[in-house]
């Protein structure tokens, strides 16, 4: 599924930033953390050990993430099942209100976000380039704040060769915290590529940066105006 919220001209600009949203604009992992420490703190107290839950989580999630994708709805279906699978079913009414929780939490800016942004802007075409729920995604850049800086915004399912593939053009980088997602397919469809650390990355995406061709790597946002200001 791809949306594309907006697009205009962009004026005179010929380099084109691929922006990640989740964990390079604003704060995202932090609240399925701070939920799954909840949920196993709950199972331990119906007899649960902490180091099964992980496991049949894990398990569950990737068993479903090909078919129900990413975001607060996919994180949460795989808890109930998880509920359901360690004998705890009573724990639904809390899921449902959690997921709620995570699909309105206020945004959180990464540091130096909203003071580059308009200043890329003013040198470069902004897209996002987002995997997850369409109205979902779409809501959280609406509460940033952020979406009049943006050209475009892209909401897909999966982040893949074929998502870069159709802006494989000169001049277009794709930047975000995520190897396998924003960095590695990115590469290989030919795009430049600029890698923002995060201080915690959910594991499905903890892969190593593939090492033809050239990555920038930065520590933080601000960063990108000494190479696209």
């Amino acid at each position: 599924m791809s949306t594309h919220l907006r697009q205009d001209s962009g004026g005179p600009a010929t380099r084109t930033l691929l922006i990640d949203a989740d964990d390079t604009l604003w704060e995202n992992n932090i609240y399925f953390e701070r939920v799954a420490g909840e949920f196993f703190a709950r199972l331990a107290a119906a007899g649960v050990p902490e180091h099964r839950a992980q496991t049949v989580l894990w398990q569950t999630e990737q068993r479903n993430i090909h078919t129900t994708g990413y975001g607060s709805a996919a994180f949460c279906a795989s808890l109930h099942e998880t509920a359901r699978e360690l004998g705890v079913p009573d724990l639904e009414p809390w899921i449902k209100e959690r997921e709620q929780w995570i699909f309105s939490h206020p945004i959180e800016l990464m540091p130096g976000v909203a003071d580059v942004l308009p200043k890329l802007r003013q040198r470069n075409r902004l897209i996002v380039v987002t995997k997850g729920q369409p109205a979902e995604q779409l809501g959280k850049l609406r509460r940033s704040g952020l979406e009049e800086f943006f050209h475009a915004t892209d909401v897909v399912f999966e982040k893949n060769v074929q998502t870069y593939a159709k802006y494989a053009a000169p001049h277009t980088w794709m930047i975000g915290n995520s190897p396998r997602s924003d960095i590695n397919p990115a590469k290989a469809a030919g795009l430049g590529t600029v890698f923002i650390a995060y201080h915690t990355t959910w594991q499905d995406e903890l892969e190593e940066i593939a090492p033809d061709g050239g990555t920038i790597v930065l520590e933080h946002f601000g960063q990108l105006l000494e190479h696209f200001g």
